[in-house]
């Protein structure tokens, strides 16, 4: 199983473990489900699939707190 990273979740990771895995917001960690004990590791592979792409390209970037109106004329563009 996998999960991309985010910024509160990389809060919960304690920082010698941050920096010897070179952790970083958006990227991918693989989780081990036959261990009776959690354990996760950077993936290696980088995915080529646009929308994850996207989705690591786009944490924590998000524009302030806009309703999902302005949202969405945001995306839209001119009518």
């Amino acid at each position: 199983m996998q999960a991309i990273l985010t910024r509160e979740a990389l809060s919960f990771i304690p920082e010698p473990i941050r920096r010897k895995l070179h952790l970083e917001v958006g990227q991918v960690l693989d989780f081990d489900e036959t261990t009776p004990f959690l354990k996760a590791v950077p993936c290696s592979a980088n995915s080529s699939d646009e929308f994850d792409v996207w989705l690591k390209a786009s944490i924590g970037l998000a524009k302030g707190n806009l309703t999902t109106d302005e949202r969405m004329a945001e995306t839209r563009g001119e009518d």
